[in-house]
């Protein structure tokens, strides 16, 4: 992502609440995950868990929606 998307995208508005050591620490987490090969596993898990999360919620408002017609 270029630093040009990374503006457009919105997430300098979640990164913007965060002190400069947070941040640091962060940075720092995600080194340490990409050293020990574990980063690209948890970026698949944490995807696949958001893929799951919104498709119970479209779920969850399609059974809403099915039974007010009812």
């Amino acid at each position: 992502m270029t630093q040009s998307e990374f503006r457009k995208s919105g997430w300098i508005k979640e990164f913007a609440q965060f002190e400069e050591a947070e941040l640091a620490t962060i940075i720092l987490c995600i080194r340490s995950l990409v050293e020990i090969g574990c980063w690209s596993d948890l970026v698949r898990y944490c995807a696949y868990r958001i893929e799951e999360s919104m498709d119970e919620t479209l779920l969850e408002e399609l059974e809403e929606d099915s039974a007010v017609i009812h």
